[in-house]
């Protein structure tokens, strides 16, 4: 996992790199504004920029990459503007001063750059330290702006955005849409947040070479995860491994009419090395599940009648490594008995995976104060997990909801999304940063559910577990989308390119 950090933080961290490296902040301001200036040469053929230079270190920024890519013959327009104070800061004063060693002109407070097609704006407006909404000049400007058809790189992040106690305060404020967002050694938290996303575009973090020490001193309870960091929690397994020792999975999933889930989750379970599988299912799945995936164990009720909980003496459930129930399960009194019985008779035994109708089975346990047991995931997509809390209507909100979910019930929350968090006992936030929107399909999460319980029987934590099933999920609909696109990708096929997911993150130990 790699750390990143609240606004306020990385400040902090800049000023022990000064320290650590002697060096001063103007410094870091060039460091930054080279790596920009490779950036935008490695992604765009040569042609005419405009830089938008706010009165604060943003704003130096993007002074200094207009004298470098003039350095490198590109044609430079620079506007620059004073901001609400009329007043520049120091270091943005310093690169100004720069600027008479070259043939750059400059204007100030000008609300209507000229924008000619094709050319590429920069916005180096306004950073993470604004705390208000545009106003004035600037206001005009990202009007004006988002109203062209030019390209737009936004350095740090979008202006107008600001801050995190400006998240809840995107409505109605006019705010840079860049098409990249380009930043500094860390994200921010607002490229994992939906409503922001129309903003940020895609967003690049470039490495300005921070002091390690200054980033190891700093505690955060925020971290990101890609393939390399998921390939570290795949264990080896042994030349002499058999399916008694590889685990066994028990998965509650199915019923009339939803006997994909059932199929999705068994099938993922088995393709991420599980050694054995057992579906307990409704009657009406028995055969589909039987035809569909031969290779698991299929087991029903005795009775009919979906309010007596009675199973085949075939289930044989002490030998379960682990559980999952939910997918397809249905939505009436028996899933909630049916949760019931799993969480008090078999909780304290082995780890359990709760998802789909199992967390809408779960509310009303908890509203009884059931408690759940150790080494519990629960995986909700944003609607379950308002259900599970309280309704929300920003994803900053859920995030927040998560983590105290997690915290609450010493669980691993799994709240699905473009950078599905997984939020920890201990406060930990993990976004995994794979995976694409061709994964928006019916039975994506059925998948998932399979994959973290595999996991599971096979004696991985619950949170490695969690991380690493994300990761495998992210990387399956991945090779999916590569292989179909992501249009017409379905989750079977995010369960098919599960081996490709293993050889992806193989590839990266």
């Amino acid at each position: 996992m790699k750390k990143f950090f609240p606004i306020y933080d990385i400040k902090a961290i800049d000023r022990r790199t000064t320290e650590l490296q002697g060096i001063e902040y103007i410094q870091l301001i060039d460091r930054a504004a080279r790596a920009l200036c490779d950036w935008v040469t490695d992604h765009y053929t040569r042609r005419k920029v405009v830089v938008l230079a706010g009165p604060g270190n943003n704003g130096a920024d993007g002074i200094c990459l207009a004298i470098l890519l003039r350095e490198r013959e590109w044609l430079v327009d620079l506007h620059t503007y004073t901001g609400y104070k009329g007043r520049r800061g120091e270091n943005n004063e310093a690169c100004l001063r720069q600027l008479s060693d070259t043939d750059i002109e400059y204007d100030e407070n000008e609300a209507a750059p000229s924008l000619a097609p094709g050319c590429l704006v920069i916005d180096a407006l306004f950073g993470t330290g604004l705390k208000r909404d545009l106003e004035g000049p600037a206001a005009q400007v990202a009007r004006f702006v988002n109203e062209s058809k030019c390209e737009i790189v936004s350095i740090d992040i979008p202006s107008g955005i600001g801050n995190e106690d400006n998240y809840l305060k995107m409505t109605d404020r006019q705010i840079i849409r860049a098409t990249h967002t380009v930043t500094f050694q860390f994200p921010k938290m607002a490229f994992f947040l939906p409503e922001l996303h129309p903003y940020i575009g895609r967003w690049h973090v470039l490495d300005i070479h921070l002091a390690p020490l200054a980033i190891e001193e700093a505690p955060t309870f925020m971290y990101y995860s890609d393939n390399t960091e998921a390939a570290a929690l795949l264990r080896p397994r042994s030349r002499f491994a058999h399916k008694g020792v590889m685990g066994h999975a028990l998965i509650f999933a199915g019923s009339e009419g939803m006997s994909g889930a059932a199929i999705l989750a068994s099938k993922a379970a088995l393709r991420t090395g599980c050694g054995l599988v057992t579906t307990a299912t409704a009657p009406a799945s028995y055969v589909p599940l039987q035809v569909a995936v031969p290779e698991a164990m299929v087991i029903t009720p005795h009775s009919e009648r979906r309010d007596i909980i009675t199973w085949d003496d075939r289930m044989n459930i002490e030998r379960a490594s682990a559980i999952a129930i939910g997918p397809g399960l249905g939505r009436d009194p028996y899933a909630r008995e049916l949760l019931r019985m799993v969480l008090k008779t078999y909780g304290e035994r082995v780890p359990i995976v709760i998802d789909a109708d199992g967390l809408y089975a779960l509310r009303p346990l908890l509203d009884e104060g059931v408690e759940l047991p150790p080494n519990v995931i629960l995986t909700p997509h944003p609607g379950e997990l308002d259900r599970l809390t309280e309704p929300h209507t920003q994803a900053v909100e859920r995030v927040d909801a998560a983590c105290l979910l997690a915290i609450r019930h010493k669980a691993a929350v799994v709240l699905k999304g473009a950078f599905t968090m997984t939020a920890l006992p201990d406060g930990r936030r993990v976004f995994n940063t794979t995976g694409n929107s061709g994964m928006a399909t019916a039975g994506s999460g059925d998948a998932l559910t399979g994959i973290i319980v595999s996991l599971l029987a096979q004696g991985y934590s619950a949170e490695r577990a969690a991380l690493l099933g994300v990761a495998l999920h992210a990387a399956a609909g991945d090779a999916a989308a590569a292989a179909l696109t992501e249009e017409a990708m379905t989750s079977a096929d995010i369960v098919a390119h599960i081996p490709d997911a293993f050889k992806t993150l193989k590839g990266k130990q």
